[in-house]
């Protein structure tokens, strides 16, 4: 008989002692060098007791280098393949787990195709760490096949974890219908599933079903929020610019005396902020206790887009007197903001001390907020000159930015240039074609015009339609250029017909500046008074009390006429609008916006 038979069948008289060893040490969930040394030391005594001989005591050990860190996972590997006798499932389940945690997850697959090539059966424990490595590669025929094996080999509807599983790793690869039917399915649904389901629905950018999913989870006894739902929940209310809700979700952590780390803080703090509530989301920054380079980074971001340049610079400097080392998100914030106040002197010298004083090398992204920077202050041929000495390859975001300028300041020679370009790299994008579609147009060139809309119709290319949001009573409305789906659609025509009216008597003039440059438009110049972001105050002027701040989320830049509509409308109804756009927030009083006219 094999020695290894021998053993698994007789044991040996160390087998207890050496598994109480290896559990008592705890050893599993460290991954500190001094431990893993530790590990070591062990598997040597193993190895001269003849412990290693033991299956349950060398599975021990397997588990624990495994999951220890993944680092050690090689050492796992060569302590499998030296043991003289064939690995359990449970070793093989370790080695999979510890891959699928790993930044090598494609490794767990592999175990398991050796698993099963060896003639192993996976069991219950196997697919929830399988699903976990497909969900960690995003590869959606790959999870097919598994769910395919796991409905084969009867697991779908007898394990929790396994369907828990297969609702993260089909959100998360983007089919959240068949997520959304396996998590309706589940007999049971723990936190985790709802988790899943939640992120899911966020990483669809589809925010008003996360907290429909929430809601339902409030109605059940069963289960209980826990920190990772609430920063799905708070995420879903940052993009919505939902402050109503998002203030609920703070009052419920609060209720239910959730604890606050530093992940949901900076969350809270950051939902505050892109919800125009900056003051709050200040005073909440300064009360958490430890505040980690995303937590400074992101209030210096809700600063920045609020039109608060100078708070926004005195918070960086700050961060470093505090110890915090600013990292690429940190100067990303930062470029931003001079971007929007026009500090150019000040932007140029930080994107100068990047490298060599703060030893964070420029990306791309930096180098186009500095583009943004020099644009907006007319230094077009500066901008234009940073591009081409970059040390990197400029991509469609970076002409982009400088696209931006040359429309703002008329520079159709340039901007036509930079357009072409911006095609050269992306075919498809749309902001591009319009810009030359427009500039022809602008000069006569009829059959240039017709050239580029025939192509555009060709490609299937079509400029993204105009949408606001605006929230009431906890739930969000959207509005669309020209809709006339919303069951108030008449009262809110009625109500612009009147707004409209007392425009006129206070002198206002539609402005079709935007013409050039189609990105930041809806609608022909005939439907500027249609454009989204006009339907939803009217909305809010119906729907709220006398002097309520009206709150709206643009999913596009504010073209010039609406920027000013709402400079008059905020001086006619004595009401603060504060609308976020896709480049910042503008908040309208008095007659006035916070960004100066300068966005």
């Amino acid at each position: 008989m094999p020695l290894w038979l021998v053993a698994v069948e007789t044991r040996t008289k160390f087998s207890n002692s050496n598994i109480s060893l290896l559990t008592n040490r705890g050893f599993a969930s460290s991954s500190s060098p001094s431990n893993v040394k530790h590990l070591k030391q062990i598997h040597a005594k193993l190895i001269r007791n003849g412990g290693i001989l033991d299956i349950l005591t060398a599975g021990k050990l397997i588990a624990d280098i495994a999951v220890s860190n993944p680092s050690n996972l090689d050492y796992a590997k060569s302590v499998l393949t030296r043991l003289g006798y064939p690995p359990n499932t449970f070793m093989w389940n370790s080695m999979i787990r510890g891959y699928a945690h790993s930044p090598i997850p494609r490794e767990a697959i592999f175990f398991y195709h050796q698993m099963l090539e060896k003639g192993f059966s996976p069991n219950n424990y196997t697919y929830p760490f399988v699903l976990k490595a497909c969900t960690q590669l995003m590869d959606l025929n790959l999870g097919l096949g598994i769910h395919g094996t796991i409905i084969k080999r009867g697991f779908e509807d007898c394990d929790v974890f396994i369907q828990t599983s297969l609702v993260s790793f089909y959100a998360s690869c983007g089919s959240i219908a068949i997520a959304r039917q396996l998590f309706d399915r589940s007999p049971e649904r723990d936190v985790t599933s709802w988790n899943a389901l939640i992120k899911g629905y966020v990483r669809s950018n589809r925010h008003m079903d996360a907290i429909s999913v929430f809601r339902a989870m409030q109605d059940r006894r069963d289960v209980q929020a826990d920190e990772i739902t609430l920063l799905g929940v708070v995420l879903a209310c940052t993009q919505l610019g939902a402050l109503e809700m998002g203030s609920w979700v703070h009052a419920y952590i609060d209720k239910n005396c959730v604890k606050v780390g530093t992940s949901l803080g900076t969350a809270l703090v950051d939902m505050y902020a892109r919800c125009g509530s900056i003051d709050v989301a200040m005073a909440l920054f300064k009360g958490i206790p430890e505040r980690d380079v995303r937590t400074w980074s992101v209030m210096i971001s809700g600063l920045a887009i609020n039109g608060l340049a100078s708070e926004a610079l005195d918070l960086f400097l700050e961060m470093q007197r505090d110890g915090i080392d600013p990292d690429s998100v940190t100067f990303t914030s930062v470029l931003s903001s001079c971007s929007h106040a026009g500090m150019v002197e000040e932007g140029l010298q930080i994107l100068g001390k990047m490298g060599n004083f703060y030893k964070v090398e420029p990306t791309i992204e930096h180098y186009g907020c500095v583009v943004d920077l020099l644009g907006r202050a007319g230094r077009l041929d500066e901008a234009l000159g940073l591009i081409r000495r970059i040390p990197l390859k400029p991509d469609v975001v970076l002409w982009g930015a400088l696209l931006v300028a040359c429309r703002a300041h008329k520079n159709v020679e340039m901007g036509e240039m930079v357009a072409k370009e911006m095609l050269k790299l992306d075919p498809y994008h749309c902001g591009a074609h319009v810009f030359l579609s427009n500039v022809y147009a602008s000069t006569g060139r009829w059959a240039q015009v017709e050239q580029v809309r025939s192509s555009m119709k060709e490609q299937g290319i079509r400029k993204p339609p105009g949408s606001s949001l605006i929230e009431l009573g906890g739930d969000v409305h959207e509005f669309l250029a020209g809709d006339r789906s919303h069951p108030q659609t008449s009262e809110i025509y009625m109500m612009w017909d009147e707004i409209s009216r007392l425009l006129s008597l206070e002198g206002h003039v539609r402005s079709t500046n935007g013409v050039l440059f189609d990105i930041d438009e809806e609608e022909k110049e005939q439907a500027l008074s249609q454009h989204s972001e006009k339907l939803a105050v009217a909305f809010g002027l119906i729907n709220t009390r006398q002097g309520a701040a009206i709150r709206i989320v643009k999913n596009l830049r504010v073209c010039d006429d609406c920027h000013s509509a709402m400079k008059l409308i905020s001086k006619i109804f004595d009401r603060l609008i504060i609308i976020r756009d896709r480049c910042r927030f503008h908040h309208f009083k008095d007659g006035s916006c916070s960004c100066s006219d300068y966005w």
